[in-house]
């Protein structure tokens, strides 16, 4: 009694025969590794099941340049490269790129992201934040190992004194007004000066001395006082030339990494890389 075949075993060997017809002229045309398999064939990795891994691969990921540009050093393999990122103050090692000739996965890495410290946080946390006369001054009490004030000659203010000078501010408004009164015509102008006055010597500027990132140098940064007259002072700190105070901090982490890989085996770019 012959057996009938369902449609469904007919389409299994066509997709069989289709599959190696496909594949012998993959063979022959192209030098690309593509094979044709058949729909619902699952890949299964088995290096899980061998004793050791087929090769070594892996990322770390830190905030510690020495440890980042040890580990480096250290997994370095030919043709390895550093790529910084200054602007993000982020940097990525990829030890197993290969060359043009013999490339490689670009799997293995160490990445480096930098975390900037505590007192200079506070300081970018207090950039242009309006702030009450209490708050102003137990911020200055708070930093006031990192921060010294400036008068308006120069003059170095403790940062105690400088508190105390913002708790005590008084807004003193005065009126002037002129009046001229001509044959033919009339004229009335109307000024008002508001200033701000303390008991104390008035600071009008600070300087803030801290490290900016783990591993970087210290650096004074400037800030400038302001002061909203309303039913209440509102005090402004602001940092001068914020944007060439973050260039600089950025070019100074760039070039300590370059420095660092200077007699290593690890050649250093400065951009991003994508696999």
């Amino acid at each position: 009694m012959a057996q009938t075949v369902d449609s469904s075993a007919i389409d299994q060997i066509k997709s069989l025969v289709l599959g190696q017809q496909v594949n012998e002229r993959l063979n022959s045309t192209t030098l690309s590794p593509v094979v044709a398999v058949p729909e619902g064939v699952v890949l299964k990795n088995l290096e899980q099941y061998l004793t050791g891994r087929v090769r070594f691969r892996g990322n770390l990921a830190t905030a510690s340049i020495d440890d980042f540009i040890r580990y480096s050093t250290g997994y370095a393999e030919e043709g390895a490269r550093c790529f910084i990122d200054a602007d993000k103050m982020s940097a990525v090692s990829v030890f197993n790129l290969g060359t043009t000739a013999l490339p490689g996965h670009a799997d293995n890495t160490a990445s480096l992201s930098l975390k900037s410290t505590a007192p200079f946080s506070a300081v970018l946390s207090i950039n242009g934040d309006r702030k009450s006369q209490k708050e102003l001054a137990e911020w200055i009490e708070d930093w006031s190992e990192y921060i010294i004030g400036f008068s308006s000659n120069g003059d170095v203010i403790d940062p105690k004194k400088s508190a105390a000078a913002l708790r005590k501010i008084t807004i003193e408004a005065n009126q002037k007004a002129d009046y001229e009164d001509n044959d033919f015509s009339g004229k009335r102008s109307l000024m008002e000066s508001v200033e701000a006055k303390t008991q104390e010597i008035m600071p009008v500027a600070f300087e803030f001395k801290c490290i900016t990132y783990e591993g970087l140098t210290e650096r004074a940064i400037k800030l400038r006082l302001s002061i909203i007259n309303s039913d209440r002072p509102i005090l402004v700190l602001r940092i001068v030339q914020l944007e060439d105070v973050e260039e600089k901090i950025a070019a100074e982490f760039r070039d300590l990494l370059i420095g660092k890989f200077k007699d290593s085996t690890v050649e250093t770019f400065i951009g991003k890389f994508t696999a």
